[in-house]
């Protein structure tokens, strides 16, 4: 068990760290796109935004799957790359069907991949979370500057703030 334990600790930390490049990514992604003036302002430039971080997202989440695979054949579970790939997204995303065993030796792998799986997709969460809210709040802030915008003209009584009512 003591081994297991070892191994699985060590695919943690692996996994967190080729996850961690493609949140890299994600977050090079926002900046650039922050920096050229992207404002979050139109509906299907922001299902483009919102369909390629889903991309970028499922492919950080891919890479542990396939070390975790890894793992499963150098422990020496006799199984094809196809196999253990299968048996590994089954438990990373603690999904369960059950339908492939480990031996009792590494058994354990299963529900620390499974783990791995629940953090990683809660951090995927979080960072889909916040980029829409990003996109979100740039629209709002637009539309609340655009509406600003028309309530303002050259007589100062006109301008309207949230706490005195138009007369």
């Amino acid at each position: 068990m003591f081994l297991a334990l070892l191994v699985g600790l060590g695919m943690l930390l692996g996994s967190v760290l080729s996850y961690a490049v493609g949140m890299a990514l994600v977050v090079r992604l926002v900046v650039h796109l922050i920096r050229t003036g992207y404002a979050g302002l139109g509906f299907w430039k922001n299902v483009g935004v919102m369909m390629i971080l889903t991309i970028v997202i499922a492919a950080a989440q891919l890479a542990p799957i396939a070390l975790w695979a890894l793992a499963f054949l150098a422990v020496g579970e006799s199984w094809s790359f196809d196999k253990a790939f299968y048996y590994s997204a089954e438990n990373y995303t603690a999904l369960g069907y059950g339908d492939i065993k480990l031996s009792d030796q590494w058994r354990l792998l299963g529900p620390l991949e499974a783990i791995n799986g629940l953090l990683l997709f809660g951090l995927s969460t979080g960072v889909m979370f916040a980029v829409m809210s990003r996109l979100i709040a740039n629209g709002l802030r637009f539309q609340l500057g655009a509406l600003d915008k028309e309530n303002t003209n050259d007589d100062p009584s006109s301008t309207l703030t949230p706490e005195e009512p138009k007369p």
